[in-house]
C-alpha cells in the first residue's frame, strides 16, 4: 500500500508527504518540482497542518467499560469495593470489546499507540490487531507473591511468546509483571531474564504511592528502584509507570538502566497519589520519558491532549515555575520523542520514519489565531480539530470516521452494562 499526501502543512510549510507501506520515503514543498509517484491512495489535506502522533505510554485499555462506574472514592475501598469485584467478572469477550473501545478513543484523540497491562491478553491483542493501532501488549503477571506459581508463570510466558512475538508488524509482545507488591522476588527475576534473552520490553509500575514505598522498605530494606537493581530487573527495556514517589538515587539509577518512567498525572491527581513527578530532575539525568493516561477508571478517559495540559500545568504549579515544562518538552513526551524502547513508532515527520501522522483543521475556533501550533495542542486545541489520522501509512480516520465505529459503542455498551449488572 502507498499513499500520497499532498497541500499539508508541515513547519509552515505546504508539502506533499510519500509514503510507502508504513514509512514515509519523501517530503517535497509543494511548489518544487516532484518526483513521479504512482501511489495507490492520493489525500489531498487541503491545507491541514501534519504533525506526529501521540503514543500513550502506559493504560489498562479495557477499563474503558468502568469508565465513571466508581469516582470520587479513596483508594482502597476503590479498588476492594468497586474495581475488583467488577474485574472478576471480565470474560474475553468483555477484554476484546473494552479494547476495541479504547482504541477507537485514542484514534478519535489522535493516539496510533499505546503501551496496554491488563486481563486476556490473546483478546486484547485481537482488539489491536482489528483496530488498526499500534500496541506493546502482553501477559499482565500477578503471583500474589507466592513464588510456588513462578514455573507455571514462566511455561505460560514461554507458550504465549512463541505464539504471538513477531506475529503482527504493529504488536510488540511485552510482559507486564504489575509491581513490586503483586509479584514475587523469584518471579520478577525469571521474568527479567527471559525479557533480556528473548529482546523482549517488560511493563511494570514504579512508586505509584507512598504505601507502596513504605511497604517495600518494610519488606525489603530498600525503595522500590532500589529493590528491582538490587534483583537485576532494571534495563533499557524497562517500561516504569508513574514514579511520583523517587528519590534522587533511584533517579540515578533509572538513569544508569536507561529506564523509561511514564508519567500519568490526570491518574494521580485523582486518585490523591499525593506527590509530583520530578520531571525537572529525571529530564537533567537523561532518563527516557512517555506520558500516558492510565486507565478509564481512573482518569477518566483516554486524550492524550488533556494529559499534556495536565502535566505542564501541575509541574509548573507544583515547582513554583513558570518555564518549566514547556509546550515544546510535552509535545515531545507525548509524542514518543523522548525514549527509544519502541522501535515501530516515530516522533518526526521525515524520510524513513514510520508514517504516524495526524493532519489538523487550522480554521478551527480553538486553532485560530494559529502563533504557534505546537502551544495550541497543549493549552488549546482538542479531538474535535483532528480530521486524519495514519498508522503506518494507514487511514484509520478521515473527517473524523471511524470504520465500525457504530458498532463498537454499541457493542461495548453491552458489555459494561453485562459486567456491572449485579
Amino acid at each position: 500500500m502507498s499513499l500520497l499526501i499532498t497541500n499539508a502543512v508541515l513547519d509552515d510549510t505546504s508539502v506533499s508527504i510519500m509514503i510507502d507501506r508504513e514509512k514515509i520515503t519523501a517530503v517535497y514543498q509543494s511548489d518544487s518540482i516532484q518526483p513521479v509517484f504512482k501511489a495507490d491512495t492520493v489525500l489531498d489535506a487541503a491545507g491541514k497542518v501534519a504533525v506526529p502522533t501521540f503514543k500513550n505510554g502506559h493504560t489498562h485499555a479495557a477499563m474503558t467499560l468502568l469508565r465513571g462506574y466508581a469516582d470520587d472514592m479513596k483508594l482502597q475501598p476503590w479498588l476492594e469495593e468497586k474495581i475488583w469485584p467488577a474485574e472478576a467478572r471480565l470474560t474475553g469477550d468483555h477484554i476484546y470489546w473494552g479494547t476495541r473501545l479504547a482504541a477507537l478513543e485514542m484514534i478519535k484523540t489522535g493516539t496510533t499507540f499505546c503501551n496496554d497491562m491488563y486481563f486476556h491478553f490473546p483478546q486484547a491483542w485481537k482488539a489491536y490487531r482489528d483496530s488498526g493501532i499500534k500496541a506493546a501488549v502482553g501477559p499482565a503477571i500477578i503471583d500474589h507473591m507466592n513464588e510456588e506459581r513462578t514455573d507455571q508463570i514462566l511455561t505460560d510466558l514461554k507458550e504465549k511468546f512463541s505464539e504471538y512475538s513477531g506475529a503482527d508488524e504493529k504488536l510488540i509482545f511485552s510482559p507486564a509483571p504489575h509491581a513490586v507488591y503483586t509479584v514475587s522476588e523469584k518471579t520478577l527475576r525469571r521474568i527479567a531474564d527471559f525479557c533480556r534473552e528473548k529482546g523482549l520490553i517488560v511493563h511494570i509500575h514504579l512508586s505509584e504511592t507512598e504505601k507502596e514505598v513504605n511497604d517495600c522498605i518494610a519488606a525489603q530494606g530498600m525503595r522500590p528502584a532500589e529493590y528491582l537493581d538490587s534483583i537485576g530487573f532494571l534495563g533499557p527495556n524497562v517500561i516504569a509507570a508513574h514514579g511520583v514517589w523517587l528519590n534522587d538515587r533511584e533517579i540515578e539509577l533509572l538513569a544508569e538502566h536507561q529506564v523509561t518512567v511514564v508519567h500519568n498525572p490526570v491518574s494521580n491527581m485523582k486518585l490523591s497519589s499525593g506527590s509530583c513527578f520530578r520531571f525537572g530532575d529525571l529530564n537533567a539525568n537523561k532518563v527516557p520519558m512517555m506520558l500516558g493516561t492510565d486507565g478509564c477508571s481512573s482518569n477518566n478517559n483516554l486524550d492524550m491532549c488533556e494529559e499534556m495540559k495536565a502535566a505542564a500545568l501541575l509541574q509548573k504549579h507544583h515547582f513554583l515555575d513558570t518555564e518549566l515544562m514547556s509546550a515544546d518538552e510535552i509535545f515531545s513526551i507525548a509524542t514518543g520523542g523522548k525514549t527509544r524502547i519502541y522501535p515501530n513508532i516515530s516522533s518526526n515527520i521525515k524520510p524513513g520514519d514510520y508514517a504516524d501522522l495526524l493532519l489538523i483543521d487550522p480554521n478551527h475556533y480553538k486553532m485560530v489565531p494559529n502563533f504557534n501550533t505546537i502551544s495550541n495542542l497543549v493549552y488549546s486545541c482538542g479531538e474535535e480539530a483532528f480530521d486524519t489520522v495514519i498508522c503506518s501509512g494507514e487511514i484509520l480516520m478521515q473527517n473524523r470516521e471511524v470504520d465500525d465505529e457504530d458498532t463498537v459503542i454499541e457493542e461495548a455498551r453491552r458489555c459494561a452494562r453485562e459486567l456491572v449488572s449485579e
